[in-house]
């Protein structure tokens, strides 16, 4: 039984892939207070101990699902890295460097000091600093080098060892640092710098307009009956709108009459109106017109809900209190912005929060001033649309071959490698479909079966790969890459937030936000969101995450060329 078992998996290899992935993502998924080891680590672990059995795994295979995993983060950062090359983002940008080459230098000291390899430094990098696409661009450099078959192995195999054993402490290490350790340094306490930031950047530039200056949350629907002698009573909507700027009336119950907005309609006593109202000015509503009653048909007016994909270049780089100058209030029109999300994290609706090319904007009111604001600022997102798989596979093409160029300074060969030229063209593509939504249509679910499914089963394919090697290798530099992966992980962020406290004095909350987004870690991110109670710090992670992602995946054929 044993041995029909065995033979299975030596003869068909891509059952032990997908048991890997389904195995690592069991144990991926367990969970010891806010950490868990993610799908990606648990999948190479799972093929580390597979591959015990020693399986031959066709190569290509890992080539393959890197260059779908590389491809589908360089399109959805693209928007967002030339998004972040301007004067306003230039210091995030400049922590982002910081923090990546005081990385790359920490992994080459590591690798001089313990006489590691090119397999184990590209391991070390990818794990401590927890970027994977480090190790499949080294993978990629790797098959350039001039040596055996066998020595090729060797190097994978240390790779996989090295990733493995330094992932852990490169995940719990940097959340441990900007949750509690540099707030300790810098004598604040989370929630009440989130909060300090928070007014700080709500004021800021709007003296005066007090209608801009609280986050909006989600609009609620009310019915309220109009009493003789209230506020409302005999005013016209738009004098009881300008009054109260956080609410709009979409319909008015009169005796057995339903009348539909109108401006200038006048409210009488004994009117019923329709509602919509922030929720946190809710309240005020008893006092402006009278008591809230049950009306199922005042509040019967049609409402409507859409995500836009922000692609208009005229907006880009103004703030939300700049674009609401020049709209003026929402409510006005009857529109309410309900979120802003990028690279899969909630802005903060306040004043200071940054238009950026290929954000998505949620909106919800009146059908046809919802769908006017979205034809202004961008395009509908839809469930719709179906990936331009013409384009993608052919960028990858592209990519692949730009990847295989290269160049040399001395003796040391200067090549972006396979990912790394899939990454900048990927770059491109993203970028160009931000600004032509009708080029490259790649849906965000199929952009995560990309990424999730390419990386998961990149890992797979690494940890089988590796083989029985991988133990021995384990008893040789256990040690040694534990240490050094401690040292890998905490210099960078240490380095870089002294950098940004004293060189580029960033407000403490962007301040762990950024160094959280240096490090690519989303788990740090999600860590200071919650400590803090505030979505501030995601203002200096966007930036920061999208830098790192390409200067760390171009490091993966500079450590090969190095070490």
């Amino acid at each position: 039984m044993i041995d029909s078992l065995l033979h299975a998996f030596r003869e068909n290899p891509e059952i032990a892939i997908f048991l890997s992935i389904a195995l690592g993502t069991l144990v991926g998924r367990l969970k010891w207070r806010s950490f868990h080891l993610g799908t990606v680590a648990g999948s190479l672990l799972m093929g580390l101990l597979i591959g015990q059995i020693d399986i031959e795994i066709p190569s290509i295979l890992k080539a393959v699902f890197f260059a779908l995993f590389i491809y589908a983060v360089g399109f959805k950062s693209g928007p967002g890295f030339f998004g972040s090359l301007s004067r306003g983002t230039l210091k995030l940008v400049m922590l982002s460097v910081v923090l990546c080459v005081t990385g790359l230098l920490c992994i080459l000291a590591m690798n001089a000091y313990f006489g590691f390899d090119a397999g184990f430094a590209a391991g070390l990098g990818a794990g401590a600093l927890t970027d994977t696409a480090m190790m499949g661009t080294a993978s990629s450099a790797m098959h350039s080098l001039p040596i055996s078959a066998d020595e090729l192995e060797t190097l994978n195999s240390h790779m996989a060892i090295a990733y493995a054993v330094t992932y852990l402490f490169g995940t719990i290490g940097l959340i441990i640092f900007v949750s509690s350790v540099a707030p300790m340094l810098l004598g604040i306490d989370l929630k009440a710098s989130a909060r300090e930031l928070e007014a700080e950047l709500a004021g800021k530039g709007n003296a005066g307009k007090d209608e801009e200056v609280n986050t909006y949350k989600m609009m609620v629907g009310r019915a309220h009956l109009v009493k003789a002698g209230m506020p409302a009573d005999g005013k016209s909507i738009e004098e009881v709108e300008a009054q109260s700027k956080h609410l709009s009336i979409e319909r008015v119950i009169r005796g057995n009459r339903i009348i539909e907005r109108d401006i200038s309609l006048k409210l009488e006593a004994g009117d019923i109106v329709g509602l919509v109202a922030r929720r946190d000015y809710v309240s005020d509503m008893d006092y402006l017109f009278g008591p809230e009653i049950d009306s199922p048909v005042a509040l019967s007016y049609p409402q409507k809900t859409l995500t836009i994909v922000l692609n208009r270049r005229q907006y880009a780089g103004k703030t939300l209190g700049e674009l609401r100058a020049e709209t003026g209030p929402l409510s006005r029109h009857g529109v309410f912005l309900n979120r802003i999300v990028r690279s899969g994290f909630d802005l903060p609706l306040i004043n200071h929060t940054v238009y950026r090319i290929g954000d998505l904007v949620e909106i919800s009111g009146r059908p046809s001033q919802v769908e006017a604001i979205a034809t202004r600022f961008g395009r509908v997102k839809t469930g719709h649309y179906k990936s331009d798989i013409a384009i993608h596979t052919l960028a990858i093409v592209i990519g692949t071959l730009l990847g295989l160029l290269s160049a040399h300074i001395g003796v040391v060969p200067i090549e972006l490698g396979v990912g790394g030229g899939i990454l900048v063209v990927a770059l491109v593509v993203g970028w160009a479909h931000s600004r032509y939504p009708g080029f490259g249509d790649l849906p965000p679910a199929a952009q995560w079966a990309f990424s999730e499914l390419g990386l998961t089963a990149f890992a797979a394919v690494v940890g089988l790969m590796a083989g029985p090697a991988a133990i021995a290798a384990m008893q040789k530099h256990g040690l040694a890459l534990v240490g050094a992966g401690v040292f890998v992980t905490l210099i960078p962020p240490i380095v870089a937030f002294y950098f940004g406290k004293y060189l580029l004095k960033l407000h403490p909350m962007i301040l762990l936000g950024g160094i959280a987004g240096a490090q690519t870690e989303a788990a740090s991110m999600n860590t200071i969101i919650e400590e803090s109670g505030s979505q501030t710090p995601v203002i200096g992670f966007t930036v920061c995450y999208a830098v790192s992602n390409v200067l760390f995946a171009v490091w993966g054929p500079i450590i090969v060329a190095l070490a």
